[in-house]
């Protein structure tokens, strides 16, 4: 999912940006459109996986995330576009929290699973860094629109493999699991997430987070595109490069992470790396070389991705095995709503004032969420 992903994005921003010519409000609302569909059945899913099954959960996330990326190269209306992103979003939830879930249950090893957790991070960014090449391979041969539907056919195609290959054995399905199983998991998500007080500190920052991410995750191509690209470079080429840099420091960044930062102040260091991203999305906004802004926007990367699995780990130690999805749905859900807001909000700024400033204010923000984290340290995470 990875490689497929970030090939497909990679070529997917430039025909946006380029091909399509979407304004700066347009290419956030994409990213509203997208977090609308995680908003509204990241919960839900969540709450199947623990009830019905957790391997079923991520097969279908692939059966429904392939073709929709694929209709994203196909489709030039702005609302059809917009459509392959809410169901993109709906398939990215099925496996929102039932991979963690899953793999915990059948290590049945708290303590491996935290392991595991951060090195699979590392695995993820190593495989966003092979879909690199795959994306500049497909580009030489076919047209952006190929390149796109073809990566989504092989994400539908690995959904299938899924279905004959993953097993489940750790998972019990409770004997006529229906609507009250549902409901009873439903509520219990819902008290471990909204009534441990460390938990919903993680919530409000992870919303901050949301809030801030929209401005990088949907205009930085454009910021890249208004601070001046080379002519003798082709676009494809520049997003790629930079998205391999990205790659690569994040890995190194996880690797950090696995080795100092598993044992303890868990939130603290959350916080530092939220400090320091704010501290690199400032320079992507205060900056006018391009030289600065590409060194910024791999660093703030790095550092996002370096928080990321300490989310995971600080949620999966408080919860229940019967609602581990479930709460982790529920922590998905605060940062989707973050990110519906600052989409349209940031989006809006943009347009109205400039790319500059909506990532100003996306690093104040950072800053917010990092102080809100460092607040969950002290509530005994």
């Amino acid at each position: 999912m990875a490689a497929g992903t970030a090939a497909i994005w990679i070529v997917l921003a430039v025909r946006l940006v380029v091909d399509l010519g979407l304004e700066p409000y347009q290419l956030a609302l994409l990213g509203t459109a997208l977090e609308v569909g995680v908003l509204v059945s990241e919960v839900p899913t969540g709450v199947i996986a623990d009830v019905v099954s957790r391997r079923l959960s991520v097969i279908l996330s692939f059966l429904v995330m392939g073709p929709a990326l694929a209709f994203s190269g196909v489709f030039e209306p702005f609302a059809l576009i917009a459509l392959t992103q809410v169901v993109w979003g709906i398939g990215w939830t099925m496996q929102s929290g039932a991979d963690v879930a899953w793999l915990t249950d059948e290590l049945r090893d708290p303590a491996r699973a935290e392991q595991l957790v951060v090195r699979r991070s590392r695995v993820e960014v190593t495989a966003r860094a092979a879909g690199v090449p795959l994306a500049l391979l497909l580009n030489l041969f076919l047209s952006r629109t190929e390149t796109i539907v073809a990566t989504g056919a092989v994400l539908f195609a690995w959904g299938l493999v899924l279905l004959a290959t993953m097993p489940e054995n750790g998972f019990t399905r409770r004997p006529g699991a229906g609507i009250a199983e549902f409901r009873r998991v439903l509520l219990l998500g819902g008290r471990l997430a909204w009534r441990t007080p460390s938990l919903r500190l993680l919530a409000l920052s992870l919303v901050l987070v949301g809030l801030g991410a929209e401005a990088i995750d949907r205009l930085d191509v454009a910021r890249l595109v208004e601070v001046g690209i080379p002519d003798e470079f082709d676009e494809v080429v520049v997003v790629a490069l930079l998205a391999l840099a990205k790659a690569g420091a994040a890995i190194l960044m996880l690797r950090l992470v696995e080795r100092r930062l598993l044992s303890h102040g868990t939130a603290r260091w959350m916080m530092v790396l939220l400090f320091a991203a704010a501290a690199a999305i400032a320079m992507v906004a205060g900056s006018d070389m391009i030289g600065v802004v590409l060194v910024a926007l791999i660093l703030q990367e790095a550092l996002r991705y370096g928080a990321d699995p300490l989310v995971i780990l600080l949620a999966n130690r408080h919860d229940e095995s019967d609602a581990r999805a479930t709460v982790l749905s529920f922590l998905s859900q605060a940062r989707s709503a973050g990110e519906i807001v600052g989409g349209i909000f940031l989006g809006a700024l943009a347009t109205a004032t400039s790319l500059s400033t909506a990532f100003a204010v996306s690093a104040v923000v950072f800053v917010g969420a990092g102080l809100v984290a460092g607040r969950a340290e002290r509530t005994a995470i």
